[in-house]
């Protein structure tokens, strides 16, 4: 008899808990970068610096490569692993192969676990779920899985030095493989938060969980902002736009858009025990106006308002 066998739910969790630590690790990387760039622009501005205070940020992602091909390599395996709940929900026994070839030995009781068989290949998944399931995976999903897959295959299996690889080659494609095989989840950032602040203890109960100042929660709303300052600092304006519906403001704009800090956002930040406002200094300001829905809308918890915000300590009207 065939024992442990997983369910969706096992391998949606494990895909979670894996692009949740690729995220997580490039996120620190690209803020720090952005730290580094910020610092470097006063330096270069402020008449008490010279040139050799200027930190040299050129060869930062070079460094950083190894950590960036991994999460890349991560990325491909949570995609894999929800491809594989998918099929799971329709019947686990699509996911053997060869079990009449290479049969796997049963135990003393005649019992053979699962994870002994040999299952598909990452190639197979998305034809076998396709031939089996009620609606098929979009075209678009396929062609994008599958260009991914040659990148991956190009890093992991070959010494290739030529073929760039940067923060938002990993920020997008968490978020385009989230918006695909998570249609009814919560936006990814929003996603992200929840992941953070639920896994905030780190396993160990210390006793003051429980007490809101100290909780997940609240402690994860500002972390995960500083997430989000760096993803979209390291993405383009198109990708920033159409992946977190925000709009991303150079430097060198001569109508930047107006941005606000959320004030639904903020009031859980401060109820952290150590929550200063100049904490804020370090996150971007999330509130813009849209202009389809007519609305202030807060690009990470997406709350709307009607009224042009105020500052975030004032009283709205």
């Amino acid at each position: 008899m065939i024992i442990d066998i997983p369910t969706k739910n096992d391998f949606y969790t494990m895909a979670d808990h894996i692009v949740n630590e690729a995220w997580e690790k490039i996120a620190d990387l690209a803020y720090d970068y952005r730290e580094f760039d910020i610092w470097n622009d006063f330096y270069k501005e402020s008449e008490y610096f010279s040139e050799s205070d200027v930190r040299n940020t050129d060869h930062y992602w070079s460094f950083a490569r190894p950590k960036l091909i991994t999460a890349f390599n991560l990325i491909l395996q949570s995609i894999e692993f929800r491809l594989k709940g998918l099929i799971v929900e329709i019947s686990p026994y699509l996911l053997i192969t060869n079990a009449t070839r290479n049969m796997p030995k049963a135990d003393c009781d005649g019992n053979i676990s699962f994870s002994e068989f040999h299952t598909l290949d990452s190639q197979d998944l998305i034809r076998v779920h396709n031939t089996f399931a009620s609606k098929a995976l979009p075209d678009q999903f396929t062609t994008w899985f599958n260009s991914i897959r040659i990148l991956r295959n190009r890093f992991m299996h070959s010494v290739d030095n030529k073929t760039d690889i940067m923060p938002h080659l990993i920020f997008t494609s968490i978020i385009q493989a989230h918006n695909y095989l998570n249609p009814e989840s919560a936006h990814w950032i929003w996603h992200r938060y929840k992941y953070r602040a639920a896994h905030a203890s780190g396993g160990i109960n210390v006793g003051i969980e429980e007490d809101e100042e100290f909780s997940g929660i609240v402690w994860s709303m500002l972390q995960t902002h500083y997430e989000f300052t760096a993803a979209i600092s390291a993405c383009s304006k198109e990708s920033v736009r159409e992946l977190f519906g925000y709009a991303k403001n150079n430097a060198k704009d001569n109508n930047p858009n107006e941005s606000f800090y959320c004030k639904k956002c903020v009031s859980v930040m401060e109820k952290g025990w150590n929550f200063d406002g100049k904490h804020l200094d370090g996150a971007l300001e999330t509130v813009q106006y849209h202009r389809g829905k007519k609305m202030y809308i807060c690009a990470f918890c997406l709350d709307e308002q009607k009224t042009k915000p105020r500052g975030i300590w004032e009283e709205d009207d």
